[in-house]
């Protein structure tokens, strides 16, 4: 399987996988966001892939929907970018413009290179709900070592400028009840107001 990575998707730092619901919520705080358990929802392990790196999990009760979380924090990337300002040698691009490249990327990954339209969510809503300057979503099947066990999935991203991008996955396996099964979780990590 090809993975489709672009070298304007590296961030150092970016953390730790997680499993205890303290240790996530301050990671996410300190990457400028705030992180609700949903309710009937539990933290799982982490599983290592080739796919798409995430710090943390959950899964409700009845094992019909898992959601993935992954946070880049762009702290080290915009001051990277400012230092790159006072040296002529150098060129960036801005921080705030890769998440589109990371999403594309990651959508390719998750369905084995099968290309699949991103929509983006208004922007007053996606302001308004997660305090976030852009994001929007995908669903698709999975096509990945990501995915195994799940049959669809739907990619949920949000950037907030100077802040982070994030990339929340809902799996599971009845597409009839995909859309019902993630309105639990759904606005469970937002961006700090």
């Amino acid at each position: 399987m090809k993975h489709y990575l672009l070298l304007l998707l590296w961030c150092p730092l970016l953390g730790t996988a997680q499993t205890d619901l303290n240790a996530f919520k301050a990671f996410a705080d300190s990457a400028g966001l705030v992180f609700e358990m949903p309710q009937g929802y539990t933290a799982v392990a982490v599983k290592e892939n080739p796919d798409l790196w995430y710090s943390f999990a959950i899964i409700n009760a009845d094992k019909s929907m898992e959601v993935r979380y992954t946070i880049w924090s762009l702290q080290p990337m915009i001051e990277a970018y400012k230092a790159s300002l006072k040296d002529t040698t150098t060129m960036m691009i801005h921080p705030n413009s890769h998440y589109t490249g990371r999403v594309q990327a990651n959508v390719l990954n998750m369905t084995g290179g099968i290309d699949y339209n991103i929509g983006a969510f208004p922007p007053q809503a996606v302001r308004k709900e997660f305090n976030a300057t852009a994001g929007g979503s995908c669903f698709f099947e999975f096509n990945c070592v990501f995915g195994e066990g799940y049959r669809y999935g739907q990619m949920m991203y949000l950037h907030k400028d100077d802040t982070a991008d994030v990339i929340v996955t809902f799996m599971s396996n009845d597409q009839s009840r995909h859309a019902d099964l993630m309105r639990i979780p759904f606005h469970a990590l937002k961006f700090k107001e």
